[in-house]
């Protein structure tokens, strides 16, 4: 697969993404596995990722979470 920004090449890694939850509250996700580019560092993150992702921030809101750090790994 290649970056849809600057047409590198992806490999499978890792990434951390930020999730802004009621309240203005952010939770952090931790060592998402995604396609990162090799040349600009851009991730793309497939669907069934996407969808486990939704879960944990959702889980997270519900526990009333303020904020804080979630390994994806450990939620998922």
């Amino acid at each position: 697969m290649r970056c849809s920004l600057c047409r590198g090449e992806m490999i499978r890694s890792t990434t951390t993404l930020p999730y802004k939850i009621s309240g203005g509250h952010i939770v952090v996700v931790k060592y998402v596995p995604a396609l990162v580019c090799r040349q600009c560092g851009e991730s793309f993150i497939e669907i069934e990722i996407v969808r486990k992702l939704e879960h944990i921030a959702d889980a997270a809101e519900k526990s009333d979470i303020i904020s804080g750090f979630i390994t994806y790994k450990e939620a998922a």
